[in-house]
C-alpha cells in the first residue's frame, strides 16, 4: 500500500513550493524529501512539472529528522523556482 504523504506548503515569489518528508526505513531515523513546484492553487498530489527528490543535492546519508529533510526541501524548491523565474 503506498505511504500518504505529510505535505508542507509555502509560497515564494509567487509560485507554491510543496515540500513532503519521506522516511528511509521504518524505524524513521533517516529521512528525505520530495519537493514540487507548481503555480499557486494546483494540487500538491498532483504531478507538476518541476520536481526533485533529496539526493539530488549530494546527501546520501538522509537527514536526521522529517523537520531537517522539510526545511532542505523547501531550501531546494526555492532554487528551483529561482531558476525558472532568471
Amino acid at each position: 500500500m503506498a505511504q500518504q504523504q505529510d505535505w508542507h506548503t509555502e509560497e515564494y515569489r509567487g509560485i507554491e513550493v510543496h515540500v513532503s518528508p519521506l522516511p528511509r526505513n521504518k524505524n524513521k531515523t533517516s529521512w528525505d524529501y520530495s519537493v514540487r513546484v507548481a503555480e499557486r492553487g494546483d494540487d500538491s498530489g498532483s504531478a507538476s512539472e518541476v520536481s526533485a527528490q533529496s539526493g539530488d543535492e549530494g546527501v546520501e546519508a538522509g537527514y536526521p529528522s522529517a523537520e531537517a529533510a522539510v526545511e532542505a526541501g523547501f531550501k531546494k524548491g526555492y532554487a528551483m523556482v529561482d531558476a525558472m523565474l532568471a
